[in-house]
C-alpha cells in the first residue's frame, strides 16, 4: 500500500493521544496529501460531508509478531483479550481506523492539498493509506452491543483538570481546549494510581507535567 497523506498534529508521542477517536472533539489536526494525490479534482464533493473515515498505519515495528491476546488499557492493562476483540496496534497489518470531523478542505501554499480535521486519535507523522466519507445511514448503529468497551466504567472515566492561567496563556484558545480534553481522558496507564508520581506528555511543542490525585489532574 502507498502512503497517500501524513497526519500533522500537536501530539508527537503516543502518550496523551486519546484512546479512541471523537473523545477529544477540539483536538485539531491536518491530513496533508502527497503531491501525487493533491489534485483538487479528487476532493470534489467531499465538502458535502461532515465526517471522514481514515485508514492509517500504527507506529509499531514491522517485525512485531502477531499477538493473539493483548491487554486493553481500559481493562487495567493486566487482563488479556483476543486481539480481534480490541483496537490494539499489534494486529496482522498494523492498520488503524479513525472517524473524524471535517473542519476545512483546501490547498496549501506549497501546492499540497490538506483536510483540517478534529477528534483524531493519531500521533503527528502518522502514515495515511486512504480516506472515505462517513455515511450516517450505513455506518451508524448506536444501539448495538459494544462488548467490554461499552461498559459504563470504561466510557465515563474522566478527570477534573486544573491548569494554571499562566500555562494556558502559552497556547491558542483552540490548543488549550484540546489540551484540557486529552488530559481529562486520563492518559495514564489504568494500572498506575500513584498520587505523588509526576507524568509528562508533549503537546504543541511543550512538555506538560502533571499529577493525579482523587480524580483531579493538576498541571504543574
Amino acid at each position: 500500500m502507498k502512503r497517500i497523506a501524513t497526519y500533522k498534529s500537536a501530539l508527537p508521542e503516543k502518550f496523551g493521544v486519546p484512546r479512541q477517536s471523537g473523545l477529544a472533539p477540539h483536538l485539531m489536526g491536518r491530513i496533508v496529501f502527497e503531491k501525487e494525490y493533491s489534485d483538487p479534482a479528487a476532493f470534489e464533493g467531499l465538502e458535502e460531508f461532515e465526517r471522514l473515515w481514515i485508514i492509517w498505519k500504527f507506529d509499531v515495528k514491522e517485525d512485531d509478531t502477531f499477538r493473539a491476546k493483548v491487554r486493553p488499557p481500559r481493562l487495567g492493562g493486566n487482563t488479556y483479550m483476543g486481539v480481534f476483540a480490541t483496537r490494539s496496534p499489534f494486529r496482522p497489518n498494523h492498520l488503524g481506523l479513525t472517524n473524524v470531523k471535517i473542519e476545512a478542505i483546501g490547498k496549501r501554499d506549497d501546492g499540497l492539498m490538506e483536510i483540517v480535521v478534529s477528534g483524531a486519535d493519531m500521533t503527528d507523522g502518522t502514515e495515511i493509506y486512504d480516506v472515505k466519507p462517513y455515511l450516517p445511514y450505513a455506518d451508524a448503529f448506536p444501539e448495538v452491543k459494544g462488548g467490554f468497551a461499552q461498559k459504563e466504567e470504561n466510557i465515563n472515566h474522566v478527570l477534573e483538570v486544573n491548569i494554571p492561567d499562566s500555562i494556558l496563556d502559552q497556547f491558542t484558545p483552540e490548543e488549550a481546549k484540546g489540551l484540557r480534553e486529552i488530559l481529562s481522558l486520563d492518559p495514564r496507564p489504568s494500572y498506575q494510581n500513584d498520587p505523588d508520581r509526576i507524568y509528562g506528555l508533549t503537546y504543541a511543542g511543550r512538555n506538560i507535567k502533571f499529577r493525579v490525585s482523587e480524580n483531579i489532574l493538576t498541571v504543574l
